[in-house]
């Protein structure tokens, strides 16, 4: 899979975009993904965190000066006018055979994202505005109480919407700290204080929290971390009023281990952006600030709903510190009903349906079982349960729709199994599932095919497009399975289909082989898209 960003960091617009962006990047890049990002040369842009990151980044030149035309709210953001970046962003990609062009930009809509389309064979946008039009495959907004009427305006009828913080882009060490957070939070304290309004804070309003923290009486014994980033213009003045205050206060800057002091933190003092899922996916009690006219829905959302205790002014923050104890394990708990720490992973699931053109049986489809429309997947379900398909499970009980259904929702947040739906010309010919996956190593094959579907040759397509997404998308070295020993028929099979025997074991009586089969260098003449 090739993806590309297109995204954007500036004293104006924060660090928020990229960040999340990052984020994704990530989860894709473990996945096997190839990635670049394509970022504007701001003040205070993020290009250099990108490439420590280990993503190659291709630089545009922010022009201060530039006519802008049919101007969005944020247009001035951009550095240039949406053709010219359009221009820039072509010649870029325009021999690059990508799959997914991610756009993370207020500057930017459906003027640029038409220009793009022949260039890219899907594109997502990710946004929290709902203020102007798209052209993309996926809507991705993470915002809490967002809802499809929102955008059914400003996009097209065959776009998939991803709403609401279950879709947050968190880094992984989240949903890892997650339960370390919560189980914390069963004993009621205040010792520890976070600050974090943003990684630029161009308004300063950190120092005028600490100035009023100056005159609060919060516990002696209280420590107050500030987190910062290394490109804030007011770092200096910040860290000198830190040093005045009766309370022990630590600046910390641009720190990797943020969820860790999250978990650790009581409460916090944060400003409505990006951060604002983090803290609700660690259950931390919250007094959120708007710093910017965008993040008023969200905060006006979380505050209704008891998520949030949100201010209109520094001022009101004393008085929520000193009566802190009546409010806080009722906000932390409702903050964490609404975001896993798993949405990067349901955010991925999504963009994994897979076409392939096979020489010997034409297109072929892949489509992942969270995709899957409500009939699909009540197919996928009587496939299953279908005597001829059940015998050869290790599991040979009936599997209930409750459970089937149950059990697709949990793919959503799982990236080490993919299942999907295997269709040719609209016909399902069955189904195919990765297990174990050791991306460049191996991974374990699971199939079977369509018992409703009276036509031979199924097997066959089954095997063909799994070896073909395995070595070539999944880019392993061995594909490996098990078979009951006296399933004759599919051991053949397996065999003419490059199998080796390697191993047998005996689970609960049960003899089965194990088989490989170990990809082979050779010239392709099929190609995905």
């Amino acid at each position: 899979m090739k993806v590309f960003f297109r995204v954007d960091s500036s004293l104006k617009m924060g660090t928020g975009h990229v960040m999340r962006c990052l984020t994704l990047a990530n989860v894709l890049k473990e996945n096997g993904a190839s990635v670049n990002f394509i970022c504007r040369k701001h003040d205070g842009s993020l290009i250099d965190k990108i490439y420590s990151s280990g993503f190659n980044v291709y630089e545009l030149r922010a022009s201060e000066e530039s006519e802008i035309t049919n101007k969005l709210e944020h247009s001035h953001w951009l550095g240039s006018t949406q053709e010219e970046d359009a221009n820039d962003c072509i010649n870029i990609i325009k021999s690059k055979n990508i799959d997914w062009l991610i756009v993370d930009h207020y500057a930017l809509d459906e003027k640029w994202e038409e220009r793009l389309k022949p260039y890219c064979k899907k594109i997502i946008v990710i946004d929290d505005l709902a203020d102007r039009n798209h052209q993309c495959e996926i809507l991705l907004d993470q915002t809490f109480g967002r809802d499809k009427d929102d955008y059914f305006p400003f996009t097209t009828k065959n776009c998939d919407f991803l709403l609401g913080a279950r879709y947050a882009l968190l880094r992984s060490e989240f949903s890892r700290w997650r339960e370390y957070s919560l189980r914390r939070r069963g004993r009621s304290q205040f010792k520890q204080l976070l600050i974090t309004m943003g990684g630029v804070d161009v308004d300063n309003v950190t120092e005028k929290i600490l100035d009023e923290l100056k005159i609060s009486i919060l516990p002696l014994n209280i420590n107050i971390v500030v987190l910062m980033g290394e490109s804030a213009p007011h770092l200096k003045a910040v860290k000198s009023k830190a040093t005045s205050l009766p309370y022990k206060t630590e600046v910390r800057v641009d720190v990797n281990n943020i969820a860790e002091i999250m978990a650790n933190t009581d409460i916090a003092i944060g400003a409505s952006g990006a951060t604002t899922w983090e803290r609700c996916c660690l259950g931390l009690p919250t007094i959120q600030i708007v710093t910017a006219r965008n993040q008023f829905f969200l905060s006006d959302a979380l505050a209704r709903h008891n998520i949030v205790k949100l201010v209109k002014s520094v001022k009101e923050i004393t008085f929520l510190l000193e009566e802190s104890s009546k409010w806080m394990d009722n906000i932390g708990y409702l903050a964490s009903e609404i975001c896993d720490g798993l949405g990067s992973y349901r955010v991925f699931n999504k963009m994994t349906n897979f076409k392939a053109i096979l020489e010997d049986f034409g297109e072929i489809e892949l489509c992942n079982y969270v995709n899957l429309n409500e009939d699909d997947k009540t197919l996928v379900l009587n496939m299953r349960n279908h005597p001829e398909i059940k015998k050869w499970m290790l599991n040979q009980d009936s599997i209930s729709s409750l459970t089937h259904f149950e059990f697709i929702k949990s793919l959503e947040s799982i990236i080490d199994q993919r299942y999907f739906l295997v269709k040719q010309k609209n016909k399902v010919m069955g189904s195919i599932n990765f297990s174990e996956m050791h991306f460049r190593n191996s991974i374990e094959l699971g199939l079977y095919v369509n018992p409703f579907l009276k036509s031979t040759g199924c097997g066959t397509l089954l095997e063909a497009i799994s070896s073909y997404y395995a070595f070539n998308e999944l880019n392993v070295k061995k594909i490996k399975l098990e078979v009951y020993a006296d399933n004759e028929r599919a051991i053949h099979f397996y065999k003419k289909c490059g199998y080796d025997f390697i191993d047998s074991k005996s689970p609960n009586h049960q003899d089965i082989l194990c088989m490989e089969k170990t990809k082979i260098l050779e010239k392709c003449n099929e190609k995905n898209y």
